[in-house]
């Protein structure tokens, strides 16, 4: 069967090729050659022989265009261009053929067709141009703009505003919503100016130009009494009184207003990532440590060699495990070799501060002359460490005897 149909179309394109072609005697006849193309497209379509169809239906808008049967030939563009996005998968050369048959629409007249021409181009360039899928759609709009048509160009904006948003390119989304406000103000659409107003200042504050926000809230206010009144007007006031007192806190909860899911989704996720200025900043380097806790923490994670001594006797004073070793008069005269009205040993010099005060005043106090006694007295009762044992007593045989 698809056999057939291509023999068919084969047949046809060779009668429309017969019919344009100019004799001695004749004329090309571009009505009858036209017809040929557009029955060869059809048989190709239908046997799935899509290259061919594509090349017939061009032949096809080009017999036509020379008929004078505009508007034909840009259906005939039309239809190609949806084989080629839909069967062969090639959206540059889809939105070429899209773009020749806007451009016929427009000579004819129809400048409906002519904006629903771009937009599909622009849908066939989403995937892989996005810069020229949304001039496909800004222009789409421009013609229902100039048409006075605005209401056939919501979708459009919507569309084209996402895409902006999504490539990061906020000061034409800003533009764009603009464009929108001015046809929803026509219309008299009182919630759907409200969310684009609020959309405009979110976009706003994700650019960082919060004070360009709260003038376009100030100049909504003016000019809309009713948006004064709505709930996306409060929510806009209470994200400039956020951004005017660093108050992330605030900022995250007006975010999560139920008002803000609806909005366009691309805009509602957008809001979701706003931040206060220093924000990011503060939350990762949290609250300042005090003066006391940052010196008790330096003084704790000293290493024990770098710390000052304890309290002990003068410095080059015999240790205390070598007193046993040492005469009573030895061990007096190491004692008392420093004066008692000598201070403390001073602190080595290290890049950390002193350790709290009052409390550990005490440990670093010089022991005095009683103290000193006492642990000399105390050392003098413990026995030294190599002393002998006593010998183990010897029994005599005589206390055996007496046992028995």
């Amino acid at each position: 069967m698809e056999a057939q149909r291509i023999r068919d179309g084969v047949k046809a394109m060779h009668d429309g090729d017969k019919a344009s072609s100019k004799g001695l005697f004749r004329k090309p006849d571009w009505d009858i050659a036209s017809g040929c193309y557009d029955q060869a497209a059809t048989c190709f379509k239908l046997a799935k022989s899509y290259d061919q169809a594509v090349q017939a239906y061009m032949k096809a808008s080009e017999a036509f265009f020379k008929a004078d049967a505009t508007h034909l030939a840009g259906k005939a563009l039309e239809s190609g261009a949806l084989i080629v996005a839909q069967n062969m998968n090639q959206p540059q050369r889809a939105a070429e053929m899209y773009q020749r048959a806007s451009d016929l629409f427009m000579t004819a007249g129809s400048i409906d067709r002519a904006a629903e021409q771009l937009q599909k181009a622009g849908r066939a360039l989403e995937n892989t141009d996005v810069n020229a899928a949304i001039e496909m759609y800004s222009a789409a709009c421009g013609l229902y703009e100039q048409e006075d048509r605005g209401r056939m160009a919501i979708d459009i904006f919507k569309k084209a505003i996402s895409l902006l948003i999504q490539s990061k390119k906020y000061e034409k989304a800003v533009d764009m919503l603009h464009r929108q406000l001015a046809v929803l103000r026509k219309l008299t659409n009182r919630s759907h100016v409200c969310k684009a107003n609020l959309s405009v200042m979110i976009v706003l504050f994700a650019i960082g130009d919060e004070v360009e926000a709260g003038k376009q809230f100030n100049m909504m206010c003016n000019t809309d009494p009713g948006f004064a009144q709505s709930e996306e007007a409060d929510i806009g006031q209470a994200l400039l009184q956020a951004y005017e007192e660093g108050d992330q806190e605030l900022l995250e909860q007006t975010v999560r207003r139920q008002h803000i899911s609806f909005l366009d989704n691309e805009v509602a996720k957008l809001s979701r990532t706003l931040t206060v200025p220093g924000e990011m900043l503060s939350s990762g380097m949290g609250a300042p440590p005090s003066v006391t806790s940052s010196t008790n923490a330096s003084y704790a994670s000293r290493p024990p060699s770098s710390r000052p001594p304890r309290a002990s006797p003068a410095a080059g004073a015999t240790p205390t495990s070598d007193i046993h070793a040492m005469s009573p008069a030895q061990v007096r005269a190491e004692l008392y070799s420093t004066p008692s009205s000598k201070k403390a040993p001073q602190q080595p010099t290290t890049t950390h501060p002193p350790p709290p005060q009052p409390a550990p005043a005490a440990e670093y106090q010089q022991p005095t002359p009683q103290d000193l006694d006492e642990e000399f007295a105390r050392l003098n009762m413990d026995k030294p460490v190599n002393e002998k044992k006593p010998p183990a007593p010897v029994v005599d045989d005589d206390d055996f005897d007496d046992l028995r």
